[in-house]
């Protein structure tokens, strides 16, 4: 008898870091590097496509060609990092060609890597009216909601997107991980084996999963373990507490009430 009170006293001392470790994960912890990840860690700069205008007179070809060498040149700055640079030279771009599709979204992305959430959402709310149905202004948008935390926009986004690319394996782990925020972690589960499916070797999703199973009830600590370390396998950054807790011989069960109400 005196073992199984140890037992219990065990179990119920590893619950609590159980719980604050997951809810540290949802609420977002910090990491040296991911790819959208939970806790969500931002994702890269993305550099559009040159895209043709969407309408109107074409501009003379002298003019076009001086926008499309700008737009280049704001290309290499923003893959060189130099963001200042590409952010100066695509605001040039839309002075000549303000329907400028990509400029927009590139600059929707430079505001987003630096927190202007107002301007971001101005460029990419812009980029959206020339065009409404292009999946990546819709991936954009619910980047910039998720990381305000405006999580019913980043739904409403990432469903969009989802609709518009079935295919788009990220935009289904994106999806995911915003269901994960709601708390819908039945939903958010299927999202992201729908990613694996479309892209079995992401680690992001594998990551994920392992967080969202960590919320299960009971707990699906067996497929946690399996989950986050092919996630670190397959090159994400291993999550100290996280992976100390994984390793340790819990009983599968329920989280705490506390750790089901994760803000």
């Amino acid at each position: 008898m005196a073992n199984d009170g140890s037992q219990r006293l065990g179990i119920a001392a590893l619950r609590l870091p159980l719980a604050a470790a997951v809810a540290f994960a949802l609420l977002g912890g910090s990491s040296p590097r991911g790819a959208e990840l939970v806790p969500f860690r931002g994702i890269p700069v993305e550099i559009a496509p040159a895209s043709p205008p969407l309408g109107g007179e074409a501009l003379p070809k002298d003019v076009d060609s001086e926008v499309e060498s700008d737009f280049r040149a704001g290309a290499l700055a923003m893959g060189k990092g130099e963001l200042a640079a590409a952010k100066h030279t695509f605001t040039t771009v839309l002075q000549r060609r303000p329907e400028h599709l990509s400029s927009l979204i590139n600059l929707g992305w430079i505001a987003q890597r630096t927190k202007s959430w107002v301007e971001a959402e101005d460029y990419l709310k812009r980029a959206r009216q020339l065009s409404p149905d292009n999946a990546s202004i819709w991936f954009a948008l619910g980047v910039v909601y998720l990381e305000q935390e405006r999580v019913d926009f980043a739904l409403a986004a990432f469903s969009q997107v989802v609709a518009l690319e079935p295919a788009n394996a990220r935009a289904h782990r994106m999806l995911g991980l915003t269901l994960g925020r709601k708390e819908w972690y039945s939903a958010a589960e299927g999202e992201l084996r729908r990613s694996l499916e479309i892209e079995p070797s992401d680690p992001g999703a594998h990551f994920n999963l392992a967080v969202i199973y960590l919320q299960r009830q009971p707990v699906a600590l067996e497929l946690a373990r399996r989950h986050y370390h092919l996630s670190v396998d397959l090159g994400s950054a291993p999550d100290p507490q996280i992976a100390a807790l994984l390793s340790q011989n819990i009983p599968e069960q329920p989280l705490p009430t506390a750790a089901q109400g994760v803000r």
